[in-house]
């Protein structure tokens, strides 16, 4: 059944591998460029995973400083003091937040600031600053950060965007490993489908993994391995090649800001999408084993929310990895959902272009997939030198295409079993 109240997309903004503006990031897709190489910002020298979507040297304060006009003096120094202490985590959310803001045409106007929500998805984002300031405790206790007890708790990031946007509505976290940005979407479009906010300034910010990390996730045999990539990174990351032999973590974040379809035509907004839905499940299996019959299920419980057909579905921005497995089962899962209209459908792998940005990956995805349906043009799964036999559906392998598309699934399914799908539309006023 469909929702009475009708929820719009009017923000949106990213930093990934591939592009830090809107337009940027479009062009890079249309191009099939990659964004992943050897890591520089960790130290992976004992680590068998040498490649990722490194940002570890991206310029915040510069970000910042294109953010000036549309800033009071004020505005512009308390952000820049606020730097001062903040982690590489939290001024990737809190940049595109501001962004997002900005491009939705709310920050400095008028607005009820308690009718605003600000949902952040992930969890443990600071594991580079937090290993930092143990080894610092380890040398000499009393010059770890004065205010390590501060900065190093994902709360602090929901608290931080609330204070530069001014806005006093439910704030905090959600975790769900590589789902949680679309369950950050999901609650923060409950809060408008109920009538508690207008608004709600979704982010996923960049999880500042460390090197344990990476050798943590080496160990489970997800990431990707393989010397034959070391002196080609840009194709270390294949969903659906026959070589595919795992994921590349990258660093990446995104915000969208969401709002009541009445309250953004009532202030004049622009409008990039509409969301019909998202939904949630698990596989009642905490282990990275993805289930086709959890997915499929979840697929249809969204469509079914969302007031539609599986054949009014024309694409789906999949979640894709490049394990063997999740892919495999990700396509098996859509052929159960969509039964012969699964082949009438396309999908592709925005992974393959970026690596995996981990827990803000539903929403840096949902972004490149909206610009995708407002362009008419899906962006090409790259590195598909040999495309797996087992796999028959229409994953855009050989090259973009020009294909219109009315509504997409994205879908996310995240480590602990954590499944989360929201359901788009192209907006119809």
């Amino acid at each position: 059944m469909a929702n009475l109240k009708r929820v719009v997309i009017t923000g949106m903004a990213t930093i990934n591998p591939i592009g830090d503006t809107l337009e940027g990031y479009y062009e890079s897709m249309m191009a099939g460029k990659s964004g992943v190489k050897k890591w520089h910002s960790i130290d992976v020298s004992k680590v068998e995973c040498k490649l990722g979507g490194d940002l570890g040297d991206y310029d915040f304060a510069a970000a910042l400083e294109r953010k000036k006009p549309f800033l009071s003096e004020e505005q512009y120094k308390k952000i820049r003091k606020l730097y001062r202490n903040m982690t590489f985590s939290n001024k990737s959310a809190v940049i595109t937040a501001l962004e997002a803001f900005i491009d939705a045409g709310l920050f400095g106007k008028d607005f009820d600031p308690y009718r605003i929500s600000a949902m952040v998805g992930g969890h443990n984002f600071n594991t580079k600053y937090v290993m930092e300031q143990i080894h610092q405790f380890d040398k000499e206790p009393e010059y770890i950060d004065p205010l390590y007890g501060i900065e190093a708790l994902d709360p602090n990031i929901p608290g931080t965007i609330s204070e530069v946007l001014g806005i006093q509505g439910p704030a905090y976290n959600l975790g769900a490993a590589c789902a949680s940005g679309n369950i950050a979407l999901r609650d923060g479009f409950r809060d408008i489908v109920t009538g508690e906010c207008d608004a709600s300034v979704i982010s996923g910010p960049i999880w500042d993994m460390n090197e344990s990390d990476v050798h943590a996730m080496g160990y489970l045999s997800a990431l990707v391995v393989d010397p034959q990539w070391l002196e080609c990174p840009e194709k270390a990351s294949r969903p659906f090649d026959i070589k595919r032999s795992g994921f590349i973590a990258s660093h990446g974040a995104a915000t969208v800001v969401i709002e009541d379809l009445d309250h953004a035509k009532a202030r004049g907004a622009k409008i990039y999408a509409e969301i019909l839905g998202v939904a949630a499940n698990a596989n009642a299996n905490h282990l990275p084993q993805p289930s086709a019959d959890a997915q499929s299920a979840l697929m249809l419980n969204l469509m079914k929310m969302g007031g539609i057909r599986p054949e009014q579905v024309d694409f789906i921005s999949c979640h894709a990895t490049g394990t063997p497995l999740g892919d495999d089962t990700e396509l098996a899962a859509i052929k159960k959902a969509f039964g012969a209209h699964a082949y009438k459908m396309k999908v592709n792998a925005p992974k393959s272009l970026m690596g995996h940005t981990c827990w803000a990956a539903p929403l840096v995805e949902l972004v490149g997939a909206v610009l995708q349906m407002n362009h008419g043009r899906l962006h090409q799964t790259i590195n598909i030198d040999e495309l797996d036999p087992s796999i028959d559906l229409d994953v855009c392998k050989d090259g973009p295409v020009d294909y219109p598309v009315n509504i997409f699934i994205k879908n996310s399914f995240g480590f602990g079993g954590l499944n989360c799908c929201s359901l788009i539309k192209k907006y119809e006023g």
